[in-house]
Formats: C-alpha cells, structure tokens, sequence
C-alpha cells in the first residue's frame, strides 16, 4: 500500500504541476480511494483478500486512464500492466493471480486496438515526454526490483518452511522406529517375564515341599538351611527382575494411571544392575513418602531408564550413580547424578535436540534424552541439567503437584 501512495503521489503531482487534469483527476482519486481501502481494512470492514483486489483493480483503472492520456501504446508507462500480475503473484486465493492476468492482457490489448483507431491522446507537453519517461521507468524498475526481492525471500521462507518440514518427517520417522523398537522390546520383555515366572513357581513350590519335609529331619535341615536360604535368596532376585520386566513391558496410552515414582526408579535400576555392578555403585536416597503422580507408567520407565542409562554410559571404573527423591510442598523432584566424564558447555545446550549425540556412529540414534524431555512434558515435568567435563551430570526432574 505505501508503495501506491507514493505512486500516486509522484504522479499526480506532477501532472498537477503540468496542467493535466485529465492525468491528475484520476491519479489523486485513486490515492484517496486507496487511503479509504486502507482505513475499511485496518477497522477490519475490508478483509485482506477484500482490500487487495480492490487496490489492484484501482490500480488498473489508475494506469489504463494514464496509458490512455499519454499515448496509449506509444505510453512510457505501457509496461505498468504487468505490475497487478505482480501483485497477485504474492496473494491467495492463487485463481486472483490468473484473474489479473487475464484482466492486465485485455487491457493491453484494448490499448493497442483504441490506438489503432486513434482514440488515445497524448496530453504531455513535448518537452516534458522525457521527464515523464524517466519517471515511468524508474517508478516500473523499482517496482519490479521490489517484488523480484519478495520473490526472493518468498522462495527462502518457502524452501525453509520445506527444510523444516523435512526434519520435523524425519524425527517423526526416527521416533516412530524408535517407538516401535520399544514396543517390540516391551513384547519381548513380556514374554520373557512370562517364561521365567512359570520355572520360578515351580521352584518356588519345590523349597516349600523340602521345608516342609524336612522339619521331621532335624539334623538334616539343619545342614540343608543355609543351601535353602541361598536358594530363596535367588528366588527373590529373580523375581525382582522379573516384576521390572512387567512393568517395563507395560504399553498403554493412558495418562490417567497412579505412577509410583520410587517404585519406576527401582525398577529401572533393576534393569541397568548387569552392567552397572561392574562400574561402580548406585547410592539410593529415596523418600520415604510415597510420591506418586498421574501420567503413564510405561513412558516414566522408558525416560528414567534412558537418564540412567546416560549416567551408566558416562562412567567407567569405581564410579558412583546417585538416584535421590523429595516431596517438596508444590512439587516432587527426581535427582540422577553421575561422577562421570560430563558434557561440555557446547553440547549441553543440544542434548534435547533431536538426533544429536557423542557417541560413534552405530552406537546411538541421539533420540533417547529428546524422547525423555518429550515424555517429561507431557507429565507436566521440567528437567535441568547441569554438567562439568570431568566431574559429572546432574539431571534434576521436578514435577508440580496438583
């Protein structure tokens, strides 16, 4: 719109200045029908689409009456034709853009026809065509070098809009194998639970009938205890990590579920224990009080197993993972903390970010830490992070309290 008042403007001017009131009449009228449109628009009497065909057809009546006065196909300005074509290039609906088209040729061919016959006049004075020319040609290159730049940045917002399109498919595609790893990995899971529950019952049977038996032989159990009692020992192990493998396994997509954020900790810690018994040690400091929270138990599994298992990543040898827990008056808050090598400052910044990881190439999708802060959020959970390169990470999981 400012470039049509400044238009506008310039031109009737200096037609005003020449005398011209076939030339200025209509020119200063459409400044003033396009100061009305812009003012309908902002009271939001005009719709946007509303105001820009209205200004393009004011437009091609503004320069087919200067066309026509000023020597019609002979006009410097006969090239203005192609401004609205311009016009409607930026604007939906797309069909305005082949409506002015259309509307742009029939007006130059009209043009050409009422030239033909001599209906067009020239109303300039001779010494003032090359003045008017240089007008009309700086006032159609500027315009044409306007547009050619919103052309230009149209194209980079649109093939920017595409390069985000294509990264958010492709972390939608990585997360979607990512959750049907985890989904394959949860049936497994399941199924081994059910195979070991069905040998553990059976044991479970056996020691019960020995005890039993053996309470008539007294010299005999009493050599026998301690092979029961490491047998129970067992027994309870095993079905420790068994009841952690159901709870792993769960897949729903409920948010309503009572979570018992002590109980998914130690769970998940019972599913590292293999590896991390033989880094270092695990300092629990959990709260007494039960914290619980709504949400859905198979995703907290799955985002406090893959903090654990960074932490578990991140140390080698005599290393310490500390789980700590605490009911706070408005929130419940989850600490990790590892001693191991730490993240930089750099990579701190991106460790939510889709794809990203340290780790060599086949070791790690990147999409583990970006899954967890997704899954955090949905349970109305926040996570800070801090690290120092050599001396460990500390995740900091806190949740309000409703």
């Amino acid at each position: 719109m400012f470039a049509a008042y400044i238009s506008t403007l310039t031109f009737g001017v200096y037609y005003f200045r020449l005398g011209i009131p076939e030339l200025y009449y209509p020119t200063f009228l459409a400044f003033l029908l396009f100061v009305i449109f812009s003012a309908l628009s902002f009271f939001s009497v005009l719709s946007l689409v509303t105001l820009f065909r209205l200004s393009v057809i004011t437009t091609l009546l503004a320069f087919y009456n200067q066309i026509f006065f000023t020597g019609g196909v002979l006009s410097a300005g006969i090239l203005e034709f192609i401004i609205p074509t311009l016009l409607a290039f930026f604007y939906r609906p797309v069909r305005d853009r082949y409506i002015f088209m259309s509307i742009s040729g029939l007006a130059l061919i009209s043009i050409f026809i009422l030239s033909g016959l001599g209906y067009t006049r020239n109303e300039l004075p001779a010494e003032s065509e090359l003045t008017h020319g240089i007008i009309c040609a700086t006032f159609i290159f500027t315009i044409i070098s306007i547009f050619t730049f919103l052309f230009r940045n149209a194209l980079i917002v649109k093939n920017k809009k595409i390069g985000d399109s294509m990264k958010e498919l492709q972390e939608t595609t990585h997360k979607l194998i990512q959750s049907e790893k985890m989904a394959s990995l949860g049936m497994l899971s399941a199924g081994v639970a059910h195979e070991i529950n069905n040998p553990l019952n059976f044991i479970k049977g056996g020691i019960e009938v020995l005890e039993e038996g053996l309470n008539e032989e007294k010299s005999l159990k009493f050599e026998a205890e301690p092979c029961i009692h490491v047998i129970k020992e067992g027994l309870s192990r095993a079905t420790v990590i068994v009841n952690s493998l159901n709870h792993f396994s769960r897949r729903t997509d409920s948010m309503n579920e009572t979570c018992d954020l002590n109980e998914i900790l130690n769970n998940s810690l019972v599913m590292l224990q293999p590896k991390l018994k033989y880094k270092g040690k695990v300092i629990k400091e959990l709260s007494e009080e039960k914290l619980t929270l709504k949400g859905n138990e198979g995703k907290l599994h799955q985002a406090f197993l893959n903090i654990l298992s960074n932490a578990e990543q991140a140390i080698e040898r005599n290393g310490t993972v500390t789980v700590k827990t605490k009911g706070l008056k408005t929130k419940t808050v989850v600490e990790i903390a590892d001693n191991g090598e730490g993240i930089s400052k750099e990579n701190l910044k991106k460790i939510s970010d889709p794809f990203f990881t340290t780790k060599p190439v086949g070791k790690g999708t990147g999409l583990g830490l970006s899954i967890t802060y997704k899954i955090i959020e949905e349970h109305n959970g926040k996570i800070r992070v801090t690290s120092k390169q050599g001396k460990g990470t500390k995740f900091v999981i806190s949740f309000n309290k409703k």
